[in-house]
């Protein structure tokens, strides 16, 4: 009897204070009170109510600020979780109703989305074209530059130059390869940005020309087949700051652009397919225009050491062409989608 009587009040009180009367007060009294103590902290030596308080709690890192779209789609979570209980309770009809209601706002949820992360893109794309413009002007003022000194240089007989023009070639070089730089930088940003084909191509081969304009100016070498590339590269820049000017007049008119399908929620491109099949026909048009011009140099009255460095131009804008017909098909099938 007494040992039945201990286990029944440990259970609810802290297993009694004893194991019964009649078998020791000591023995059952210490036995008691151990168990209790261990049950009243929990099974696993943790205390029950702080678990408890814990799981009640409310997640600390949640902000009590959240977009519009975050509350829908917590609201449409809300239902369907109303809709599984509807269909657990076999209330199949209420079910539907919280499920059409979830389904609707999900919708206005992806809505909002859309919306928001189209503004985003707007922005971002606003603020590439400005950074690119202004690239793209101060390359234009130093490539001016650099073009009036080399023909500065070449205005001077061969006969009469001194070491000061062979320093100031060497000085128009360094500035030139400045200028590579800073369409590296251009170009590093078209590629992060990853929308546009034709426009990375372009500022590819203007960064090319720039190079080989160094190379020359670096052995001294000012006459026209220096000229004619810098001419070309002038040339260039001002096309790209002018396709630059107007894709940032049509973002800020906010009229869909052209080439684009409507209605589909895809990213829109940095520039527009027009401006980049402009973009395309004005690299073929200067290959064209430098093949004619460099074949008449080699036909005509032109430096032995000069034959070599024609020939080898000769040879990159084959290369150009094939690139140019690659940077077409990329367009034609999408590949910047």
């Amino acid at each position: 009897e007494g040992k039945g009587e201990g286990k029944g009040e440990g259970k609810g009180e802290g297993k009694g204070e004893g194991k019964g009367e009649g078998k020791g007060e000591g023995k059952g009294e210490g036995k008691g009170q151990g168990k209790g103590q261990g049950q009243g902290q929990g099974q696993e030596g943790q205390p029950q109510g702080d678990s408890q308080d814990q799981d009640n709690q409310p997640n600390q890192g949640q902000s009590d600020d959240q977009s519009p779209a975050r509350k829908r789609i917590e609201a449409a979570e809300n239902k369907m979780r109303q809709a599984q209980k509807r269909l657990e309770e076999a209330n199949r009809k209420g079910a539907a109703d919280e499920q059409q209601k979830a389904l609707d706002d999900l919708k206005a949820a992806k809505l909002e989305l859309e919306k928001i992360l189209r503004q985003m893109r707007e922005e971002q794309i606003e603020r590439v074209l400005a950074m690119l413009e202004g690239r793209f002007r101060k390359m234009l003022v130093e490539q001016i530059e650099v073009y009036e000194g080399t023909v500065r240089l070449d205005k001077v007989p061969d006969a009469d130059r001194s070491h000061d023009d062979e320093i100031e070639a060497s000085r128009l070089s360094r500035k030139e390869s400045g200028i590579v730089l800073e369409a590296d930088k251009a170009l590093n940003l078209l590629h992060e940005e990853g929308s546009a084909v034709a426009f990375p191509e372009s500022v590819e081969q203007m960064r090319d020309d720039m190079q080989q304009v160094a190379a020359r100016l670096a052995r001294a070498k000012v006459e026209q087949v220096t000229q004619v590339v810098e001419e070309d590269i002038i040339k260039q820049l001002e096309e790209t700051i002018a396709a630059l000017q107007k894709a940032q007049k049509d973002q800020k008119s906010g009229k869909p652009r052209p080439g684009q399908a409507q209605g589909q929620p895809q990213e829109p491109p940095l520039v527009d397919k027009i401006a980049e099949l402009k973009m395309i026909r004005a690299l073929q048009m200067r290959v064209n225009s430098r093949t004619k011009r460099y074949s008449k140099l080699l036909e005509g009255d032109v430096e032995e050491t000069d034959r070599p460095d024609l020939v080898e131009a000769l040879k990159r804008l084959a290369e150009r062409e094939e690139r140019i017909h690659q940077v077409t098909h990329d367009i034609v099938v999408g590949k910047n989608r």
